[in-house]
């Protein structure tokens, strides 16, 4: 039995936001690099504050984009990460496998924090299969207008 927990206690809450919006970041790594090649998917935009969120009913918005590989530098020193770090991902982003991984970072409240996704239940180009064969459920709604009597 897997106890998810442990997250709340230490702050982790990055593997259940990732685990949740699989589909979602699948999309954006393989649409990002069948369209402009290399890159990473970058989320920002939401703040998280520990043991607040109810995975399974609470709705975390966030932005989520592809940044290419020759946009990655510029990126990650807008970030003011250390050199040496921006280094280590630009090389990252030109060698990691695109078909079976995602570099993601989770940019919230001031901090970024990188993974280098794998092992995928659901292969990365099936995430954007899905999510293009069933974009409506992704949607909103246009709300009906409303008649004046």
């Amino acid at each position: 039995m897997r106890n998810d927990l442990w997250q709340v206690g230490c702050g982790y809450w990055q593997n259940q936001f990732i685990r949740e919006n699989l589909l979602p970041l699948g999309h954006a790594a393989w649409q990002g690099f069948i369209t402009q090649g290399r890159g990473m998917v970058v989320c920002d935009g939401f703040i998280v504050a520990d043991g607040s969120v109810d995975w399974h009913t609470d709705i975390v918005e966030y932005t989520v984009r592809f940044v290419p590989l020759p946009n990655v530098s510029a990126y990650l020193q807008s970030l003011n990460l250390e050199a040496t770090l921006i280094e280590r991902l630009t090389d990252t982003v030109q060698t990691y496998d695109p078909v079976q991984q995602i570099l993601l970072l989770i940019h919230e409240n001031g901090r970024a924090e990188i993974n280098l996704l794998q092992n995928f239940a659901i292969p990365i180009a099936d995430c954007y299969q899905q999510m293009q064969q069933r974009w409506s459920e992704f949607q909103l709604e246009d709300p009906t207008p409303r008649r004046m009597l």
